[in-house]
């Protein structure tokens, strides 16, 4: 995450006018929300405002399983928020926040976050999962950057239990980020930014044979910045419950916050730009990439980039332009519109900008259009989820700034919950190239007579998937048949 020192500044100095001494359910017309731009017939509140009540300022954001909001301040607590129902009464139901404060069986220590300090949050499998980013810059810390599970094993509904699954070397805005939940909901997908050393993995869904072996000599970086951080860039893996084994999905992003997946069950993020390299050929702006599996985006540090016409990595279905990516989300659990069910929602922090990304299939893959879903200034936003009723809970803060918890609904948040029309020639497509896939991380007889005739496809992901499905087999099988071919 990044900004420019005139973004900054405005955000800074955006702390919202508060007449009534911090209460907000008495605030009759909200200025904070008077300046917000939300399409036709959707509706915004602002909800709460953590910095108000010394709560440091929220950047990551759950829901549970009773439907209470889990967030966490970016330098502190975990806090469990449980909000009123759209339309309710705010003068006789008000917001309750709650500072979870883990006390374990048999610990004596002084006071300490013993849980906090997390870029990612995601309940699921009567659980809590942290993703915790820090290394030690602060006072207080008692855990290191990693993938936490916290368990209440009493019922007492405090967390009581904490365990960790992978112990992530990388910090700051370029380390370990969210955790989201698969669509089958039997695993679990983390994804971690260019700055966060890739672990060992018990399978890879992409040969691991990266280097930086550019023909043209590397440029560093006058300031340093990123000279000593080795491929494959960010990564994105995928874990079982208890954290046991792990799985190598992607890699070769510069800094994706979120990742999400859509109605169709495909996984997307939100990639960061590089904002020193703009005017160089080898600048990428924020992009949306369909996240495959064994897919290599070919980040690589300063001129090691690779060039989207590359075969050996994939390009994003949208380039957007500058930008600080944060969060990124599916709309199809949302009460809205279908034509925003089927699509994104992607936050860009420095330039106070929700867009909503519209997605529509296009061979195995898919093309995507761009338009400002929700914008402010300034509005930093962090983290959203959509919530068990179908609205749109949200999260403004970072950097130790001012932050606010939002809400947006569409019309009296009753839309009935349709099925989306499915594309029966995309999804045929997306068979072909899963097939493919399945041949990745293993050995398969049969897998080069099946993938050898696609590497000519004209669809980009299905070419790309048969080509890694190919080197996952022995090179005594198909060395002569790739000496052989002819096209």
């Amino acid at each position: 995450m990044k900004l420019s020192l005139a973004v900054l500044g405005g955000a800074l100095l955006a702390v919202s006018c508060n007449p009534s001494g911090g209460d907000h359910d008495k605030i009759s017309e909200d200025s904070v929300v008077a300046k917000l731009k939300v399409p036709a017939d959707f509706h915004a509140e602002r909800l709460y405002t953590p910095t108000d009540h010394e709560q440091g300022s929220w950047v990551a954001m759950t829901f549970d399983d009773k439907g209470r909001i889990i967030a966490c301040d970016q330098y502190g607590y975990l806090y469990r928020v449980t909000v009123p129902a759209v339309g309710a009464d705010t003068a006789s139901e008000k917001i309750k926040v709650e500072k979870l404060e883990i006390n374990m069986p048999g610990d004596t220590s002084p006071a300490k976050i013993k849980m906090g300090l997390a870029h990612g949050l995601l309940y699921a499998f009567n659980s809590l999962y942290v993703t915790v980013n820090d290394e030690g810059q602060a006072d207080t810390l008692t855990r290191p950057s990693g993938v936490y599970r916290l368990q209440d094993t009493d019922g007492d509904d405090q967390f009581d239990k904490i365990t960790l699954l992978k112990r992530l070397k990388g910090a700051g805005e370029h380390g370990p980020h969210s955790v989201v939940l698969s669509p089958d909901k039997q695993s679990l997908y983390i994804v971690a930014g260019n700055f966060t050393d890739l672990p060992a993995m018990d399978n890879y869904r992409l040969p691991a044979t990266w280097k930086n072996d550019n023909l043209l000599p590397f440029l560093p970086d006058p300031n340093g910045f990123g000279n000593n951080q080795p491929p494959p860039g960010g990564w994105i893996a995928r874990t079982d419950p208890e954290g046991k084994n792990w799985e190598l999905i992607s890699t070769g992003f510069r800094n994706p916050f979120d990742i999400a997946f859509n109605e169709d069950g495909e996984l997307f993020t939100y990639d960061s730009d590089m904002e020193w390299d703009m005017g160089s050929p080898w600048y990428r702006p924020t992009r949306i990439c369909h996240v495959t599996s064994g897919a290599d985006f070919g980040y690589r540090e300063n001129n090691g980039k690779y060039s989207p016409a590359y075969t050996d990595n994939l390009p994003a279905i949208l380039n957007i332009g500058p930008g600080s990516p944060t969060n990124v989300m599916s709309g199809s659990n949302a009460r809205f519109p279908e034509r925003y069910r089927g699509g994104l929602f992607a936050f860009d922090w420095s330039y106070g900008t929700m867009y909503h990304i519209d997605l529509q299939p296009e061979g195995s893959s898919y093309k995507a259009n761009v338009e400002e879903f929700i914008s402010g200034s300034p509005l930093p936003l962090t983290d959203g989820a959509i919530g068990p009723d179908g609205a749109l809970y949200f999260l403004t803060g970072g950097r130790k700034i001012n932050s606010n918890l939002f809400r947006v609904y569409y019309g009296d948040n009753d839309l009935k919950d349709t099925a989306l029309t499915a594309d029966q020639s995309a999804a045929a497509a997306r068979h072909t190239r899963q097939q493919l896939e399945s041949f990745q991380g293993k050995p398969d007889a049969t897998a080069i007579n099946i993938a050898w005739p696609h590497l000519n496809s004209n669809d980009r992901f299905i070419q790309y998937a048969a080509r890694i499905a190919v080197e996952h087999q022995p090179v005594s099988e198909w060395q002569q048949k790739a000496l052989a071919e002819t096209d």
